[in-house]
């Protein structure tokens, strides 16, 4: 009858014999304010009548009043998984955004290392750097590295020869 969580307030009145019942459910931790526009369910009777079919009188009732709660909870903890998966995401997002930034500073270093090796005359050290710095290349920067290095050792092979 009732889902896990759920709580009933109860409010009785006796007025000349006749109790009347307000039977009113709610999910503790529900963040939906509309658990509190649902209609409360009310039976009215004796005392007897109330021993006798109270229970059989709010049964479907409360079932579905619970299930509806119990569906708005559901969704509710559903809506705090998608968050947390969402900012875990961005999270990883900025973290393998952060690596990349990381990597290309660490590649224009050693390109800017090659290139003042290279002027020195340094071209074996020139050469490593630009090896080391092939490693942290992506996309266009393999290309436009592995030009570099051919180029390094052509001016290598010219200034060997004289």
């Amino acid at each position: 009858m009732m889902t896990s969580g759920t709580h009933l307030n109860l409010n009785v009145h006796n007025k000349n014999g006749i109790l009347t019942v307000s039977v009113f459910p709610k999910v503790k931790g529900l963040k939906d304010e509309a658990q509190n526009h649902l209609k409360p369910i009310v039976l009215s009777g004796s005392a007897e009548e109330m021993d006798n079919g109270f229970f059989d009188a709010v049964g479907q009732p409360l079932t579905e009043a619970t299930g509806l709660l119990a569906d708005m909870k559901s969704f509710e903890d559903s809506l705090d998984r998608v968050e947390a998966e969402r900012k875990e995401v961005r999270e990883q997002k900025r973290g393998a955004d952060k690596k990349a930034d990381e990597r290309k500073a660490k590649y224009d270093r050693l390109i800017a290392r090659a290139d003042s090796l290279e002027q020195e005359g340094k071209y074996d050290d020139a050469l490593q750097s630009l090896r080391e710095a092939r490693t942290m290349a992506d996309g266009g920067d393999i290309a436009a590295t592995d030009a570099r290095i051919e180029q390094v050792k052509a001016n290598c092979l010219q200034s060997s020869l004289f």
